[in-house]
């Protein structure tokens, strides 16, 4: 049955990527690093100094027809801005660099604020082009992987939630299938899913480009552990949680998509798992925002400031390791 849904699941996506608009043509010849990606990457509201204590944001770039009127609240404050920074880059798009990633962005299942939009808009504006040394991408957490149910980071912190039910089983037919999240799924929905080929896209506007996918922290304490944490006003309190196996699945299979799909596609893969350990939602070195911690950013369950540092200054030494300058 299982398998039966991911084969209908890709039919539709194949009849939809017909209607794909064509990538917007490069207006110039890029800057040296692109950045895209979804929440965890854009650090959205993170630093205070705005009003209610949060910063000023970057507007979405919105030029590339039919219009995204999707806001950013991408703060500077974001791991790819750590990196940028440590390599010499300056401030995004008016640098050496551009950051387009932006909250609840998806693949290619949300209509406006997508993998292929980010990219789409990026060429246009002349960012991504011929010069282009590295690409990060950073997405899928908010990805419906089948139609009718939630995704990854709406699943985790309800059946975290679920003292009844736990988190280690599929209580709910709402709750994401964690069978279905694997790398050949992620790697067909980015090359010929609704938003057609988003990977040749990518290729044809930054043909020298190294292209890095990115997975995510672990947020949960060690297996067997009997609670999850949560935090209000930077106040940690314990909840009881005795049933975490599934959102263990979940996780280890959302970070195994995400490098399953490089290697489908011969791309590169960066890990944050190892920038993860000893720091999980119950750690006292925590890497993980709860509800109104100031000047962290605005969203619960998202990497603090800390945890941006951290990735950066992290994945800037793997760069220069790599030798991508």
């Amino acid at each position: 049955m299982k398998i039966m849904r991911v084969c209908l699941g890709l039919t539709t996506a194949l009849a939809l990527a017909g209607a794909v608009t064509p990538v917007a043509a490069a207006a110039g010849p890029g800057v040296r690093y692109v950045a895209f990606g979804d929440s965890m990457t854009a650090a959205p509201y993170a630093g205070g100094g705005g009003p209610l204590g949060l910063p000023t944001f970057q507007p979405q770039p919105k030029t590339v027809p039919p219009p995204n009127l999707q806001n950013c609240a991408r703060s500077n404050y974001g791991w790819p801005s750590i990196m940028a920074a440590r390599w010499g880059l300056g401030d995004p798009q008016t640098g050496d660099w551009a950051d387009y990633a932006c909250q609840a962005a998806t693949t290619e299942s949300e209509p406006i604020n997508n993998l292929r939009t980010q990219i789409d808009q990026a060429a246009f504006d002349g960012m991504l082009g011929p010069n282009t040394k590295l690409v990060t991408i950073q997405i899928s957490a908010n990805d419906v992987w089948l139609p009718g149910q939630q995704t990854y980071a709406k699943t985790m912190p309800t059946c975290l939630t679920d003292i009844i039910r736990g988190c280690d089983i599929r209580t709910d037919p709402g709750y994401i299938d964690a069978a279905v999240m694997t790398g050949p799924n992620l790697a067909a929905r980015m090359t010929h899913g609704a938003r057609g080929d988003i990977i040749g896209a990518l290729r044809a506007a930054a043909p020298k480009a190294q292209i890095r996918f990115v997975d995510y922290e672990d947020p949960l304490p060690p297996v067997g552990v009997p609670f999850v944490c949560f935090s209000f006003f930077g106040i940690h309190s314990p909840w009881p949680q005795f049933r975490t196996a599934y959102a263990h699945l979940m996780t280890d299979n959302l970070s195994n998509a995400i490098q399953g799909a490089a290697a489908e596609l011969g791309v590169g893969f960066w890990s944050l798992k190892p920038v993860g350990i000893g720091h999980d939602l119950c750690s006292p070195q925590t890497h993980w925002t709860g509800l109104a911690d100031i000047g962290q950013p605005y969203y619960p369950f998202h990497p603090t400031l800390e945890a941006h540092a951290v990735q950066g200054n992290y994945f800037n030494g793997i760069r220069l390791l790599e030798g991508i300058n």
